[in-house]
């Protein structure tokens, strides 16, 4: 019989902050305990202590579990413009359109956890006025444990606090501990257990679904899975019909079948209405407007949504002058720049403290998320560090969600010496996303930057372990190895970073200036650096 202890808890719990950098206090251990009872008979084991032992020594098994323990992290109605642009447009379109067609509209919440987002997705669909007859709502997820969970429908009460009280009086029952969803709206939704990564999907149709939710689960498969997983998403959607994807994860250089279309501040990706011409490789889709779509039937619904979270970053002063921004979106078609060398000049950091900047345009805030932070890029890369931190602050006052701005963010405090808020960045990236490789790496670099060497190694070893293929952070680890006088640490890394390289690497969130990015740039840095210390530093 499968038992999972609380002391097996803590010391998962423990061994996950080491490993991984990843805090689960004790409200979280109901996901680690769903998380366990789905490894655990895979492993043929049934004390959850021994399991938890062997985790200590097989990391890839640690690996397999992390995506169960993650995909807990969960919340109702998650990422608000989203859920804007799903009651606003896309919600009511396909409803609208399935029922010109006579037919059911089809949704699938793919990587559903235990329940908050299909549910939520249910909540609008029943304030449109659709009846469960009118909805198939299919929502599956690896974890069978949290498909269980999420078939009985009960949450503490505050995992239901953030929603209006007009919802939750409508859609929820008090029971002890917390709220259950009341029978009728468990009606729309069908829970089941399915693999994303399997090559066929069996219960699929070609072509048949209006909507595809798979937020905040591709961001734990590698680019192959990722491009494998795109290619049966895209065949099992309709002509026209949409892909949410989450908000830190894109498809840029990744997949380009799908077409980027923007609606009510968010990106979303749609299925052609006709095949797409062929790009070349590793060319993505460029964003385009929605405002083409025939308007809805339905009513739009009158709902409040949560007010935005304001961002703990500190806010500068100043702000970049209109030339400087003009300057900046006039210098290309808004590509992000190719990043040059690993160093950083004496005159690049001094320009960085000490650029003078005057006040932002408004007109400049109508820029999308993207175009706000390529701006910043481009600043960047012409040394205006002062008006680059002004411009990404002031974008995370307006989306202090934007997982790139945060990580951009950091990077911009940690070279211009401000190490605390730097750290403070970097957590906010890591709240957000639990697992995000980028933070730790450039959490590493942060601390390299400063000196802080033990913090560094630490950082950088987490990332490694979150992706041990990642060749920038072997590159990076080489060069603290180096720093603490490690050389034969130092040259294993180094051939580590080359050979992770036979591996195909995918472009990090965020920007970091002069940071090598690219396979060749990175493999000619790691040999040079390696002959270096074959020549210089004995054995």
């Amino acid at each position: 019989m499968l038992t999972v202890t609380s002391r097996a808890l803590q010391q998962l719990a423990s061994l996950l902050l080491e490993r991984a950098g990843l805090k689960i206090t004790p409200d979280g251990y109901h996901s680690l305990r769903l998380a366990l009872s789905t490894r655990m008979p895979l492993s043929g084991l049934e004390d959850s202590e021994e399991y938890v032992n062997r985790l200590r020594t097989q990391e890839d098994e640690l690996r397999k579990l992390l995506p169960l323990v993650t995909v807990g992290h969960t919340e109702f109605f998650r990422d608000p413009k989203q859920f804007s642009a799903l009651e606003n447009r896309i919600l009511p379109e396909a409803l609208a359109r399935a029922r010109r067609e006579t037919r059911r509209v089809s949704i699938w919440s793919a990587g559903c956890a235990t329940g908050e987002e299909p549910y939520s997705v249910a909540m609008v669909l029943a304030e449109l006025g659709a009846l469960p007859i009118e909805v198939d709502l299919w929502a599956t997820d690896l974890n069978l444990a949290a498909v269980e969970a999420a078939k009985q429908g009960r949450f503490a009460s505050r995992r239901v606090a953030s929603i209006p009280t007009d919802r939750r009086t409508r859609f929820f029952r008090q029971v002890p501990g917390g709220h259950e969803i009341v029978s009728s709206l468990k009606d729309y939704v069908r829970f089941d257990g399915q693999n994303l990564a399997v090559p066929i999907f069996e219960k699929v149709k070609p072509e048949s679904l209006d909507l595809i939710l798979c937020r905040n689960v591709i961001i734990y498969f590698d680019l192959p899975t990722i491009r494998a997983l795109m290619d049966r998403f895209l065949a099992a959607l309709r002509p026209g019909a949409l892909l949410l994807l989450g908000y830190s994860e894109s498809l840029f250089k990744v997949y380009d079948r799908f077409e980027m279309v923007e609606m009510e501040g968010s990106f979303i990706y749609r299925r052609p209405v006709k095949p797409l011409e062929p790009r070349a490789p590793g060319v993505g889709p460029k964003p385009m407007p929605l405002g083409a779509l025939p308007p809805a039937t339905p009513p739009r619904p009158q709902v409040s949504t949560p007010p935005k979270p304001r961002p703990t970053i500190r806010t500068s002063s100043v702000l970049p002058s209109t030339e400087a921004l003009q300057q900046t979106l006039d210098a290309s078609d808004m590509k992000t720049p190719t990043r040059r060398t690993p160093a950083l000049t004496a005159e690049f950091m001094e320009a960085a403290r000490t650029r003078p900047t005057s006040e932002m345009p408004a007109w400049s805030l109508m820029l999308s998320p993207g175009e706000r932070l390529n701006a910043a890029v481009r600043m960047i890369e012409r040394g205006d560090f002062v008006s680059a931190v002004a411009t990404v602050e002031q974008l995370l006052v307006d989306e202090p969600n934007h997982l790139d701005a945060l990580l951009t963010i950091g990077n911009l405090y940690s070279l211009t010496g401000r190490i605390a808020d730097a750290r403070e960045a970097f957590n906010q990236a890591l709240h957000r996303e639990p697992l995000c490789v980028e933070a730790r790496v450039f959490g590493g670099l942060a601390a390299l930057q400063a000196g802080e060497l033990p913090e560094a190694r630490a950082e950088l070893g987490k990332a490694l372990f979150l992706e041990p293929s990642l060749a920038i952070g072997h590159y990076l680890m080489a060069q603290v190895h180096e720093r603490l006088s490690d050389h034969e640490a130092a040259r294993r890394s180094y051939r580590n970073a080359i050979s992770q390289l036979r591996f195909p690497q995918r472009p990090l969130a965020g920007h970091y200036p002069e940071l090598p990015d690219s396979a060749e740039a990175i493999s000619r840095a790691a040999r040079y650096a390696l002959a270096a210390l074959e020549e210089g530093p004995p054995r």
